[in-house]
């Protein structure tokens, strides 16, 4: 007998109807469910069917020595979730997920994909990396030097400088389902202290693996949903459908119109072309599931709500101009 049975009999011999009790059970089921799934950090809300993709941090190393690579996957785990368009799976059941994928390897667990060796039925997309240099050059500081030598500091004392650190990091992301590399990149930091006079160096660890962080979330987040044009309001404003964590203020983006597919000659597959180049656009307002952009360049044709939008460089977009410019 449960407790709350006890309960119920306790309040029909205190006089209570059953009618009174039926609904006493009722709205406790009720409570009970809004009850567990806040166990699991689960609103009701979100509790109705999730669509997104579930990503986990398989494995990242730190060839350095350097320790970073808890406090890296931390920031991954945080871009990827601030994208909003993918699900972090919890590292201990990852890991769980890791060892049920060892025993399927050894044939002591089965899948339910007809195939496939199991193991990951609850992850999409796992993504892999290895930090694999982190480098530091001093560079002097001429004019700091000088500077201080007006102001009265010592000839002996040591002179100023810069220090320059690169970090570098290699990382690919597969699909669980097919076990295709979504995508696969070197990403390579830097960052620069400010001048130090005859002291250690200034550099923030933290901001050049959370930039190298955000790299990796905006490569994952475009290699599987490109960055479209969600609207083109009256006044010009350009809305696309990816805010923070995958654009920010000032990044350019080109636009291309619908990408074709034509037969490798090798026989081998088919290989995908980009569309034509519409013109280029620059993002000026980040929010969390969108930002805002203008256009910079002029256009080859009306832009299109779905048209892909990818990333570009400030000189591309000047490049484009000019060859604009020669076409008038």
């Amino acid at each position: 007998m449960t407790i709350w049975r006890l309960v119920a009999l306790i309040l029909i011999e205190s006089g209570n109807s059953m009618g009174a009790i039926m609904k006493f059970e009722r709205l406790f089921a009720v409570f009970a469910a809004i009850l567990a799934l806040g166990f699991i950090g689960v609103s009701p809300a979100a509790a109705q069917d999730d669509n997104r993709p579930i990503v986990g941090i398989a494995q990242m190393e730190d060839l350095t020595g350097g320790g970073n690579a808890d406090n890296f996957v931390a920031m991954i785990e945080t871009a990827i979730i601030g994208s909003g368009k993918f699900r972090i799976i919890e590292r201990a059941r990852l890991a769980t997920l890791m060892e049920e994928q060892g025993l399927a390897l050894s044939g002591t667990t089965t899948t339910n994909r007809p195939g496939q060796v199991g193991g990951f039925e609850g992850v999409d997309y796992l993504v892999y990396g290895t930090i694999s240099s982190i480098s530091a050059t001093n560079r002097s500081d001429i004019g700091g030097s000088m500077l201080r030598g007006l102001l009265g500091g010592s000839r002996n004392r040591p002179d100023c400088y810069k220090t320059r650190v690169r970090m570098e990091a290699d990382i690919r992301i597969t699909d669980t389902n097919t076990g295709e590399v979504r995508y696969a990149t070197r990403i390579s930091e830097e960052q620069d202290s400010a001048t130090v006079c005859g002291g250690g160096s200034q550099i923030d660890s933290a901001a050049l693996l959370r930039s190298s962080a955000d790299q990796i979330a905006t490569g994952l987040v475009t290699a599987i949903f490109p960055i479209q044009v969600a609207a083109v309001q009256g006044d010009g404003t350009i809305i696309l459908n990816f805010g923070q964590g995958a654009v920010q203020r000032g990044d350019f983006l080109m636009i291309y119109g619908e990408a074709t597919e034509i037969p490798d000659p090798s026989g081998t597959g088919t290989i995908k072309i980009d569309g034509e180049q519409f013109g280029a656009i620059q993002v000026t307002d980040v929010q969390t599931g969108f930002s805002r952009a203008v256009q910079v360049t002029q256009f080859s044709q009306p832009l299109q709500v779905g048209a892909i939008a990818r990333p570009t460089d400030s000189d591309t977009v000047r490049d484009l101009e000019r060859a604009q410019r020669r076409r008038r």
